[in-house]
């Protein structure tokens, strides 16, 4: 029975720890690109960047300093910006190629968008579901 409690209070300080980090991202983006949330709710915010962290976990950016990086991409260019068209070959080649530090993918992708594509890519209501 012990360990049984123990399970739930540790699953319970992660999926704290998980909501705030959300919630933390959910503020950084607001303050970052102004009206960027404004046609989502806080609930489909929420599960925006969490289908977000997903597709950044499958990339292999796996804390938060890496996963904050590629919110910005996203945020900078769509959230489907490796299945897009329209997004450059070289910018989805260069973030998905494992033989570079993800350190490095992340780094150089959000400044050759920052140098190439001003414009910001903003979030529909259909966008935060699928990747669950």
């Amino acid at each position: 029975m012990e360990d049984n409690k123990l399970s739930k209070v540790k699953k319970l300080f992660v999926d704290n720890y998980y909501r705030k980090f959300l919630e933390s991202q959910k503020n950084r983006i607001q303050s970052n690109y102004p009206d960027f949330w404004k046609q989502l709710t806080d609930q489909e915010v929420l599960e925006w960047i969490d289908s977000v962290v997903i597709d950044a976990k499958k990339l292999h950016f796996g804390n938060e300093f890496l996963i904050e990086g590629y919110l910005d991409i996203v945020c900078k260019i769509g959230k489907d910006f490796i299945t897009n068209p329209a997004v450059e070959d070289n910018i989805v080649k260069f973030i998905s190629d494992s033989n570079f530090s993800p350190y490095v993918r992340v780094r150089d992708t959000n400044r050759y968008i920052d140098r190439n594509s001003p414009k910001l890519t903003y979030p529909v209501p259909s966008d935060y579901k699928g990747n669950k």
